[in-house]
Parts: structure tokens; sequence; C-alpha cells
């Protein structure tokens, strides 16, 4: 990692800019624009029939582009013939969020053909490096003040390489009032979360900035960093208001902002509050658990029994049905098993399912 933070992570105008750790001997990188599109254009017509959600798919592009996270690929740019060009496909995926009901994921491990590498089979995917989790927890659980904390959209606060940029392009409508628009193209200029290299560069660029920053706040947060969370425990509250405003000011200085702060303290809470950062939930969610702050309680999450018929989702491995007692015309009811995700079908999902059974 120290050969990639000294080579790779640069930082200027106040962000940290990082290369994408290349493979030395990956295979030609092919630019999946035709399956890029098509894909994409599968997409477009699935949100066509739902004009709201097209609508607020449209809205989640165009506000990456506001902040700067994505750019409109130049005109003079587009048809260049060196460096490495590739183009993503991307889908929604449901959130259960009243504010944002869906996400756009973006296919690194996309394939043009089973011959063909994907953007992910060319990065390296070196693990990041983490703090174990009971050494986490149990540091959390040490003092008398428990404070978590996390950095907002940590990944996108590191720019990504000029060099790097056109290998993270894709496809979205010009006019999303208009389903039959001509497509145009962006680029990412941050790290993209659907990298396999992400949470390595965004781990990564963390240690350098913490290491380059010496300092007690700087140790302690490098101790109880997972990935873009932080769990602290001091002693008092006066100590407590410290680490809140020496942490914030530190990641500040690397372009990040710490936000839904929670703790037991009610200094800390108040002050949280008037910062506009306090967590809003009654039960802050840490590292697959629960933590009511005012009883100073760990609970686990509660499990919900999921019916057959419930749509599949993570929480449910489709490979895992087989496993669970299912009868064969059961198993062949698995639309999520038979057909793949909904995104993927195309054309010749029709010769697939339940006729291919028959």
């Amino acid at each position: 990692m120290l050969e990639y933070q000294n080579s790779s992570i640069t930082f200027k105008e106040n962000k940290y800019v990082a290369k994408l750790p290349w493979k030395p001997d990956h295979p030609e990188l092919p630019t999946n624009e035709y399956i890029a599109r098509r894909r994409t254009q599968n997409v477009i017509d699935r949100l066509a029939k739902d004009p709201d959600m097209l609508n607020l798919y449209d809205k989640i592009i165009k506000e990456q582009e506001m902040k700067d996270f994505i750019e409109k690929v130049p005109i003079t740019e587009i048809d260049r013939e060196h460096g490495r060009i590739h183009y993503i496909p991307h889908h929604p995926v449901k959130k259960d969020s009243n504010t944002t009901p869906i996400r756009i994921v973006y296919d690194c491990s996309c394939h043009g053909n089973p011959d063909l590498p994907s953007l992910n089979d060319c990065l390296s995917s070196a693990p990041p490096i983490l703090n174990k989790l009971t050494s986490i927890l149990t540091r959390f659980r040490l003092g008398k003040y428990g404070i978590t904390t996390d950095i907002e959209k940590a990944f996108l606060q590191v720019r990504l390489d000029n060099d790097d940029r056109d290998a993270t392009r894709f496809f979205w409508l010009s006019d999303s009032t208009d389903p039959t628009s001509e497509l145009i193209m962006y680029r990412f200029k941050v790290v993209l979360f659907g990298a396999t290299c992400s949470p390595f560069i965004l781990n990564a660029t963390l240690l350098k900035h913490l290491s380059m920053n010496p300092s007690k706040v700087a140790s302690i947060l490098q101790e109880d960093l997972y990935v873009d969370n932080v769990l602290s425990s001091m002693d008092s509250e006066e100590a407590a208001i410290k680490y809140f405003n020496e942490s914030r000011e530190l990641l500040k200085q690397g372009g990040f902002n710490l936000r839904s702060w929670m703790s037991n303290s009610d200094k800390l809470r108040d002050l949280a509050l008037s910062e506009k950062v306090l967590d809003s939930d009654k039960e802050t969610k840490i590292l697959g658990m629960r933590w009511d702050a005012e009883s100073d309680t760990l609970s686990f999450a509660e499990t919900k029994q999921l019916k057959m018929d419930t749509q599949l989702t993570k929480q449910m491995n489709p490979a895992d049905l087989q496993t669970r007692g299912l009868t064969a015309s059961q198993f062949e009811d698995s639309t999520l098993w038979m057909n793949g995700p909904q995104w993927l079908t195309d054309e010749l999902n029709g010769l697939r399912g339940q006729d291919m059974w028959k």
C-alpha cells in the first residue's frame, strides 16, 4: 500500500487525487460501448413505464453532475484514440428510503462477451487495511461517552486522475422528458463505488492523510476507522467536545466531512445539532449492530422472516434456495434464479425461464 500511496495519490486544490491501480499485465480493456448502450436503453425502456421513477433517476445523475462527481465527455475528446476508453452499464436498485427510493449501481464487472475482460478484471483487488471489528467495538465501550460518526459520501470525495476518467464513461439521456432522445456520454471525476479497487483507494487515501498530519486525534481516528465509519469513546464530555472539533477540522483539511454524529453525551449531541451534523435516527447503525445512545445499549438488528413469495434480495442468496427444503416446482417459481435480475433481461429472456424446464 505504501508504494501506491507514494506513487498514485496526490493532493491538489484541497482534494486528494488517485490513480486506478491497474494490474501490471492486464489484458487489453475493451470499450464495451455496444453492451453499455444496449443495457442503458433497456433501463430507460423499463423506467419509462414509470415517468416519476425515470425523472428520479435523471435527477440523481444531474445532481452528481452538479456536485462535480461526473461530467459530460467534451466533444473534442469523444473520439480520441489514445488511452483507455471504457463504458460502464448502470441500473437502479431499490432502497429502503422515503427520500431516495433508488440508487444507481455501476456494473464494473460487465463483460462484453465471455472472452473479454471487465473493468474490474483489469484492476488490482488488493484488500484495504481494516481495523478488527472486535477491537473497535471494545474501545467503543471502554470510555464513559461513546461517539459515532461517518464520512459523508467518502468514496466520492477522492478525485480520479485525469488519465483514468475515460475508463469510467457511461451513457444517459440528453433529455429525460423524452425517452427516445439521444444518449450522451458522461464520465466519472471521482472514485466510483462499483470498482473492485474502490475500498482500497479510499482506505489508502485516508491513511495517507492521517499519517501526513500526525496528532493525537489522527492516531485515534486511525485506530477507530472502519471503511468510512468511526467509533470512538472518551472519559469526559470535555474530551468528547475536543475530539468532535479537532477530528472534523482534520478531515476537512483532506476534503472530507464527518457527519451523522451521535453520542450519549448531551453536550456533544447539542453541539452536533447546532452544527447540523447530528444523526437523526433514534437508533444508530454501527457495524451491523444498533446503538441506542440515550440508554447506551447495543443490540443486534432484528431479522425478519421472509415469505416464500417475497422478492429475493441480498438477504437471500438465490444459490441457497436448494438448501432451504424447496420442492422442484417451488424452485422453478424463483424468477430471479431462473431469469436473472430484471436489469439483465433482454429479448432472449422469453426463451429462458419456465420453458427451459418443459
